[in-house]
């Protein structure tokens, strides 16, 4: 029984880094997460992060999803993961221009 209940928290551990969007209100959750190490906050940050540059990308392009906007708090958070990271002391990846 014991493997089983380690087996679940992996998974959950897995999609909070895969999917942090999914498991937290907001990336200062993810600062305040007593399961996560500093790398595994660093990378559910720069998860949400690259999922928030992808979104207002395709938003500035024209490319809504058919929910999107209809809840202001679903908004691309950029800005407060930025904000997170800064805490936990990692940089913002920029993107590079082309």
């Amino acid at each position: 029984m014991r493997a089983r209940s380690e087996e679940k928290r992996s998974e959950k551990k897995k999609g909070k880094l895969e999917k942090p969007a999914n498991h937290y209100k907001s990336p200062d959750d993810i600062v305040k997460d007593k399961d996560l190490s500093p790398a595994e906050k660093r990378q559910a940050l720069n998860t949400w992060e690259q999922d928030a540059r992808q979104m207002l990308t395709a938003s500035n392009e024209g490319m809504e999803g058919d929910q999107e906007g209809l809840d202001r708090r679903d908004s691309h958070r950029l800005g407060e993961v930025v904000r997170a990271k800064d805490k936990i002391g990692a940089k913002p990846k920029h993107k590079h221009s082309h």
